[in-house]
């Protein structure tokens, strides 16, 4: 064969390839008013931790599914029906055992989540996936307590703890360390951006994230994820202050849908340890974990 019919085949590649790296890639939440989508998140967690020379040890597996409807939008803020689908939580060590899923359908058991199924909520999302606003926070958390069967007394316990749990600051983080995952403007292929969150682990966490955006093939861009933790300040836990002293990494790759921004899937790693202290005592901390979240086009999308 002729090398020189070869040579303007692979100048023509090179060529290719290079105008590729050089695009430019618009990456924000630009979901289409009327569609419908799921999205699954579960974490697996094991802590550790040693105290006074006694070792304690946590297994936790938890789950959320979650059915966003797109309602409405003024430009790219998107109005957001939030539905919980499913949450379960299993939970294994320190001397405990809990086992929760809002699928169960036994009532003689006590099942807070039995009554998230099927609860809503609204929020408002703007294009970078950070949440300007929720609403019908409270009014969910009635309407939970009010399927349960318990005295006045007991549901305004039960009440007080869910409110605890499901608060608009904390649904706020919670939604933001997985939605909000986008750059200021456009990118190429091999730049970066950061985002700040903060996360819900019971203590309060500051994660700041790097994404850099790997590969665009079949309208999906593939990104690199490379992330820090830390959780310096104090919380309550049962009554008792907490300090805690910690650092760890985040770290995996996501792939969006380029049109709409929608996460297909998202698999993350993190690592976090140091010291805690309460009480005089202190504890020394360690947790890994694997997050993962997959999302998809519900096939009810579009059907009113």
């Amino acid at each position: 064969m002729n090398i020189f019919k070869i040579l303007p085949f692979i100048t023509l590649a090179l060529l290719s390839l290079k105008v590729d790296a050089q695009k430019s890639y618009v990456l924000k939440q630009n979901f289409p008013i009327g569609k419908k989508y799921d999205f699954t998140l579960i974490s697996d967690q094991v802590i550790n931790q040693q105290m006074a020379g006694q070792k304690l040890s946590l297994s936790q597996n938890i789950g959320t599914e979650y059915s966003f409807d797109i309602r409405n939008g003024e430009g790219l803020e998107k109005d957001i029906e939030v539905t919980y689908k499913r949450i379960f939580m299993k939970s294994k060590g320190m001397g405990n055992q809990l086992d929760m899923d809002s699928e169960d359908a036994d009532t003689t058991k006590e099942n807070s989540f039995r009554g998230l199924k099927g609860a809503t909520f609204h929020m408002v999302m703007l294009p970078n996936g950070s949440i300007k606003s929720l609403t019908g926070i409270e009014q969910m958390v009635t309407n939970m307590v009010s399927k349960m069967k318990a005295d006045s007394t007991k549901a305004a316990n039960i009440k007080a703890s869910l409110n605890q749990q499901f608060n608009a600051e904390g649904l706020k983080q919670t939604l933001e360390s997985s939605l909000k995952i986008y750059p200021a403007q456009a990118v190429k292929i091999g730049e970066s951006w950061t985002v700040d969150t903060k996360m819900q682990l019971n203590m309060p966490v500051e994660t700041i994230t790097k994404y850099t955006l790997k590969e665009v093939k079949d309208n999906i861009a593939y990104l690199n994820i490379n992330g820090t933790l830390v959780s310096k300040g104090s919380f309550q836990s049962m009554g008792n202050k907490i300090d805690t002293d910690l650092t760890g990494t985040n770290i995996g790759d996501a792939e969006l849908d380029l049109k709409t921004g929608l996460i297909l899937k998202s698999h993350l790693r993190m690592e976090f340890s140091g010291k805690m202290q309460t009480g005089g005592q202190n504890i020394d901390f360690e947790l890994q974990g694997i997050n993962k979240i997959v999302g998809k086009e519900s096939i009810a999308s579009g059907l009113k």
